[in-house]
């Protein structure tokens, strides 16, 4: 739903700023509401987001192999991209773009992975002998399955660090924290590991698990988006639903949803409609329209569903990569995306 009428729902947040005071303490303007607080850094949030927008599509490509689900990489850009933001201020020194978003995305995906109990400290060490650079000959792209589903956190990083987007053994333990010969040792046991692997079955994907009264209130939603229905779908939503356009804003609370998002959607041009796929893994709201003489994924949306109520809504209108790929599982063409500053 919420994004064909997120553009200008967008273009309401970034336009609507009141710098004004609520308090005075000293002569120091003090406000109470965070959405003031948060009024000045919208223009330096542009400003980083136009600068970052030449590394964000290796950036989804490195999330993706390194997390092996589309779903997982786009948290993942989301995450690491949040993050390098609100590090600005403690950055002193001249910095390379890319290698500190990678260096950020590989910490929080180690870190996720130490969390989920994934990494140990005694990784098993396939054979004597380890391989040299030059002994590597097979194409490491068609191996990055069996690499997602089979190896430990940290070699699975280094081999996509260094065999897949080519920085050097000293960038990428600089980015996970370690030397360059730990680099040189993981890269050849992950190597190894690989070759040993590429010739037995690849894993199966896990499949999102759902009640019956969970796809009927699904189901509800998808034929009132159809109708253009926005008190159809308002009906469906929790008091306290949140919703996250993801890069852009964040909704919370029915009443916001539905005099923003719902709204401007409710407004769209647009003539879409919305189906119920299983995208890697997860049921997914297609929203499809047509793009010149073909049908095309115009938006994905991912609905939480609780006591009978959707309690969240996740909509990737503009995340172009995540758009990309789900019109490639699905054989269709997908609508043309800018990053929105």
């Amino acid at each position: 739903m919420i994004k064909n009428f997120c553009k200008p729902a967008y273009l309401f947040y970034k336009n609507s700023r009141s710098y004004g005071c609520t308090k005075n303490y000293g002569g120091i303007c003090m406000t109470t509401d965070m959405k003031d607080l948060g009024n000045p850094l919208r223009d330096i949030k542009s400003t980083f987001d136009e600068f970052i927008i030449p590394h964000r599509p290796v950036l989804w490509k490195y999330c993706f192999h390194i997390t092996g689900s589309p779903w997982d990489a786009e948290d993942l850009v989301q995450d690491t991209l949040l993050r390098a933001f609100s590090s600005l201020s403690q950055i002193w020194q001249p910095i390379n773009p890319k290698g500190f978003l990678f260096r950020i995305a590989s910490n929080i995906w180690i870190d996720q992975c130490r969390k989920k109990k994934l990494l140990t400290d005694s990784i098993e060490i396939v054979g004597e002998q380890a391989l040299q650079d030059e002994d590597f000959s097979f194409e490491v792209y068609g191996a990055i399955e069996e690499l997602v589903l089979h190896l430990p956190p940290r070699q699975r990083a280094v081999i996509l660090l260094v065999d897949v987007f080519q920085f050097k053994a000293q960038e990428a333990g600089e980015m996970i924290g370690c030397t360059e010969g730990a680099v040189k040792a993981l890269l050849n046991r992950a190597r190894v590991r690989i070759k040993q692997l590429k010739a037995q079955e690849k894993g199966t994907e896990e499949k999102q698990v759902i009640t019956n009264k969970q796809k009927e209130i699904i189901n509800s939603y998808i034929e009132s988006f159809n109708r253009r229905d926005p008190d159809g779908i308002a009906r469906l939503l929790d008091t306290h639903v949140s919703n996250d356009i993801v890069h852009i804003a964040q909704e919370y609370g029915k009443e916001t949803v539905c005099k923003y998002s719902l709204a401007d959607w409710a407004k769209d041009p647009v003539n879409m409609k919305a189906e119920l796929h299983l995208l890697w893994g997860r049921y997914t709201i297609v929203q499809i329209a047509r793009l010149e003489d073909s049908l095309a994924v115009y938006d994905l949306n991912l609905l939480q569903v609780e006591s009978d109520k959707i309690v969240d809504i996740k909509d990737y209108y503009f995340c172009p990569e995540m758009l990309e790929a789900a019109a490639k599982e699905l054989n269709m063409k997908a609508f043309p995306r800018k990053y929105v500053l």
